[in-house]
């Protein structure tokens, strides 16, 4: 009796939904059911008689991704005018520093071209500095491609052939000086220097170690009033391999509660008794460590600020240090 009437009730409830979903004039098997899967709730499956539809309005991006966002990807066009003014300011320092070197280090009646070991000028002093030199190049000529319309990713490709390019020509030139060769170990250095910002690029900690140099403020003024040699003063000039210790230690820690993201710390490189005129045979290493800015971590994140604060960063602002050798000696503020 109980199962009858279970059997009856079901049939009537059959009956009234049979009955709210006929319109007039249609036949019973014209309808529509409309599901909604629980498990994904923004999939929305459509049966008909005799047709089915699967709708899906996910985004391309997947699960991940905000439905009805689309990251718009920005194009690059190369601005004809940038880049022809571009090639005019590389065309005017290119002729400069010709200018320059061909009234300093190369001066002299050129002689057949030869290859040299230059590892006691300067105690291998200039190898920092032609690390040092490639990677400014690199990222100066990289911002100006950007700048002219390149996309970042060939720019820096641009840069660094350009880079290696200008070096290889000095390498060159010094190879057919008398008092100079073309070293190997100096063409490596380039090489480094022109690929570490591809380095910096991929490999995120690498971002956090970077080479910069400093200047004693004095040395720009002794040396246009002498008219002795400014690029090739080693004894008023220090250069500085920074790091900062975001490299390492955890986020709970840098994330400017505890320890601010600008405060690096810097070992440096200086000469005294150097002189390409006088030789280095009396020559001496000095070594400092010192606090350092790292200006990439300091606020600005527009694209113009990025680029600004990559390239003030190649520069060792003042900061307290102290020599470690030859003597020990505090510096309140070594330039």
């Amino acid at each position: 009796m109980k199962i009858k009437f279970i059997h009856f009730v079901f049939s009537l409830f059959i009956l009234a939904l049979l009955a709210s979903i006929v319109k007039a004039g249609e036949p019973v098997t014209d309808f529509r059911i409309k599901l909604k899967l629980k498990e994904k709730k923004s999939m929305l499956i459509s049966l008909e008689t005799n047709e089915y539809k699967f709708v899906n309005p996910m985004p391309s991006g997947g699960f991940l991704s905000k439905p009805g966002v689309t990251k718009k990807r920005k194009e690059y066009k190369v601005n004809p005018w940038r880049m022809t003014a571009l090639g005019v300011a590389g065309a005017g320092v290119f002729t400069g520093l010709h200018i320059y070197y061909s009234n300093t280090w190369w001066k002299d009646k050129r002689h057949f071209f030869k290859y040299a070991e230059d590892g006691f000028y300067a105690r291998n002093m200039d190898k920092a500095s032609h690390i040092y030199t490639a990677n400014v190049f690199t990222v100066l000529t990289a911002t100006g491609f950007e700048w002219a319309g390149v996309s970042p990713s060939k720019s820096l490709l641009y840069g660094a052939i350009t880079s290696m390019a200008y070096e290889t020509y000095i390498e060159i030139n010094d190879g057919f000086a008398p008092n100079w060769g073309f070293d190997w170990v100096d063409m490596g250095a380039n090489i480094a220097g022109a690929l570490y910002p591809f380095l910096q690029n991929e490999v995120k900690p690498f971002r956090h170690i970077n080479f910069k140099w400093s200047f004693k403020p004095e040395w720009i003024k002794k040396k246009t009033s002498s008219g002795d040699d400014l690029l090739d003063d080693y004894t008023n000039m220090t250069f500085w391999v920074s790091v900062n210790p975001m490299i390492v230690l955890p986020k709970s820690i840098t994330n400017g509660k505890f320890y601010p993201k600008f405060l690096a710390f810097a070992l440096g490189m200086s000469l005294q008794n150097a002189s390409h005129v006088t030789g280095s045979t009396n020559a001496q290493s000095q070594w400092f460590i010192s606090l350092d800015w790292d200006i990439n971590q300091l606020p600005g994140k527009s694209d113009f600020m990025k680029k600004l604060k990559k390239l003030l960063n190649f520069y060792h602002f003042p900061a307290p240090a102290v020599r470690i050798s030859p003597s020990g000696i505090w510096y309140g503020l070594y330039f």
